[in-house]
């Protein structure tokens, strides 16, 4: 086993046991008996092993080996961003009432793909030790607040909020702590049996620790920042702490000025594709109009969730079709739609060979009118197919890739990815009518603001009004969106740059790829696709050389 190799083994088998919340999410059953150790000691040995993984990692020559420069660089960014990513983050990132810790829990710890009794008794443990998870999150954020660092006042009311309504429902007997299901391998006396453990963990110890948790987070809302002061920018340190967590999404270099400059540019950009497609269809070319019909008009919402299941399924038939025209290789893999209550609006889990789970796009329909009918093709297109099912799917099949490379996440390949294919779609002619073109240009006016508006906040002394007022004027996005969008952002620093930021370097590649000889459309999404995550640099080297 050469040195690479060796490191890059040593790294992903470190680096599985840092979240297992992480892996609840895509349902994995490494660790599954663990938390986060999200505690100040525990996370600053985590930084600097982490650290030594990077520095071990830049160390080694890989040549003109495009591979071996492939792994070389996910494992030295992925250790480094991983580590950048730490600070701060339980008293911020997991007291997020969108994408914080309590979201996760409730969405997915009933969904794990149980089969042996070692996976039961390993999940009771889970649940056993969920307590001791919750009570560390808030000593650490409540020592935080004492030195002034602390989440949004609104963020840790509205977590707060979300607890007590799981506790409420539960007393009305729909528990989503209960909803797993018992090891598959067992009989029916042992199922049984099984599922009486679980029922006694979630009420005798469960339950007390959750109305313990919303009682502190209450407690430490009376400290949390007002809403006219939410970014890194007004914390002490904050600053650099911002440029690390950009640099964490993005693995570039690049100042907050420059993004915001971006979005200003992108923003301006797109008001006249508003004014090319939607102009015809709404009778107008003034944008202020384009916009508030996008936003006001009922008659584009939905008003059923099976409407929006089946327009889900369709888009997705659609692109599955079109994909073999565009893709010399698609993943053996299915991707399944499936609706859900809870989480974000939309996201994608992907499959796992071991398990054979399938990838899985899941969009929230308890009120089908939060979604516009013009939005949901572009974001099938960019959760599924051809967006995050083919490139996360084809990465985990993809047996020439060292496992770092099929399962490491970097947000700024991931996630321009997923944004360069809802242009893409366009292309192929996955959209059905004008109306759902307008869709893609909506997605994009979000990312665009993203830029202004996450380095408003963060580096420019933003305030939460301010940010939503932007977004309110520059898109056709409904205010109640908007403000889960700009929580997201106060909560979660420097993510959201990545979908326009990686969308551009991936464009600007293919760009000059298009002007050499034999270039075919093909060639270019295997080399994209075929190395893992790689960052964005280490791309432009691969496609270019």
């Amino acid at each position: 086993m050469d040195a690479l190799t060796q490191l890059a083994d040593e790294y992903y088998d470190y680096a599985m046991g840092l979240s297992p919340l992480d892996l609840m999410w895509d349902g994995r059953l490494e660790h599954l008996a663990e938390w986060n150790d999200v505690t100040v000691e525990g996370r600053a040995l985590q930084h600097a092993r982490l650290m030594e993984f990077a520095r071990a990692a830049e160390a080694i020559d890989v040549g003109d080996d495009l591979q071996a420069l492939a792994l070389r660089d996910v494992v030295a960014s992925s250790a480094r961003a991983t580590a950048l990513h730490l600070a701060w983050e339980p008293e911020l990132l997991h007291l997020n009432p969108t994408m914080g810790a309590w979201e996760m829990i409730l969405g997915f710890i009933g969904s794990f793909p149980l089969s042996t009794a070692e996976h039961g008794e390993a999940y009771l443990a889970k649940l056993s030790g969920m307590p001791a998870f919750l009570d560390s999150l808030m000593d650490v954020a409540e020592d935080a607040a004492g030195v002034g660092r602390v989440a949004l006042r609104r963020h840790l009311e509205t977590t707060a909020s979300a607890v007590e309504s799981y506790l409420a429902e539960a007393r009305e007997g729909e528990d989503g702590l209960r909803a797993q299901a018992a090891p598959t391998s067992l009989g029916d006396d042992a199922r049984a049996a099984w599922a009486g453990v679980r029922d006694g963990i979630v009420e005798e110890q469960l339950h007390p620790a959750c109305a313990r948790f919303a009682e502190r987070l209450r407690t430490l809302a009376e400290r949390g920042l007002p809403d006219e002061t939410p970014g890194l920018v007004h914390l002490e340190g904050g600053p650099a702490v911002y440029r690390d967590k950009m640099y964490s999404h993005l693995l570039i270099d690049i100042t907050p000025e420059e993004v915001h400059r971006i979005g200003l540019a992108q923003v301006e950009r797109l008001e006249d594709e508003y004014r090319a497609i939607a102009g015809p269809l709404l009778d107008t070319d003034s944008i202020e109009e384009i916009y508030a019909r996008l936003r006001d008009d009922d008659s584009l919402r939905y008003t059923d969730a099976d409407t929006l299941v089946a327009d889900a399924e369709r888009a997705l038939a659609k692109a599955n079709a079109a994909a073999p025209d565009w893709f010399a290789h698609l993943p053996t893999a299915g991707c399944t739609a499936h609706s859900t209550r809870f989480g974000a609006m939309a996201y994608y889990s992907p499959p796992d060979p071991r398990t054979g789970k399938e990838g899985q796009f899941y969009f929230k329909t308890s009120n089908p009118h939060d979604w516009a009918t013009y939005e949901l093709e572009a974001i099938t297109y960019h959760e599924a197919v051809p967006g995050h099912h083919l490139q996360l799917a084809l990465h985990v099949e993809n047996e020439a890739l060292h496992k770092v490379q099929r399962e490491m996440f970097n947000t700024a390949y991931a996630e321009g990815w997923g944004l360069y294919t809802e242009r893409l779609s366009d292309e192929m002619g996955l959209y059905s009518s004008e109306l759902s073109r307008i869709g893609m240009l909506s997605a994009d006016s979000l990312r665009a603001c993203r830029l202004v508006v996450d380095t408003g906040i963060h580096a420019l002394g933003w305030s939460r009004e301010q940010a939503i007022q932007y977004v309110l004027d520059h898109s056709p996005m409904d205010r109640a969106h908007i403000e889960q969008e700009v929580d997201r952002y106060i909560g979660l620093p420097g993510q959201a740059l990545a979908y326009m930021i990686g969308r551009l370097e991936i464009l600007a590649i293919r760009a000059e790829a298009q002007q050499r000889e034999g270039y075919d459309i093909k060639d270019f999404h295997d080399a994209v696709l075929g190395y893992g995550a790689v960052p964005l640099p280490t791309l432009r080297r691969i496609v270019l050389g």
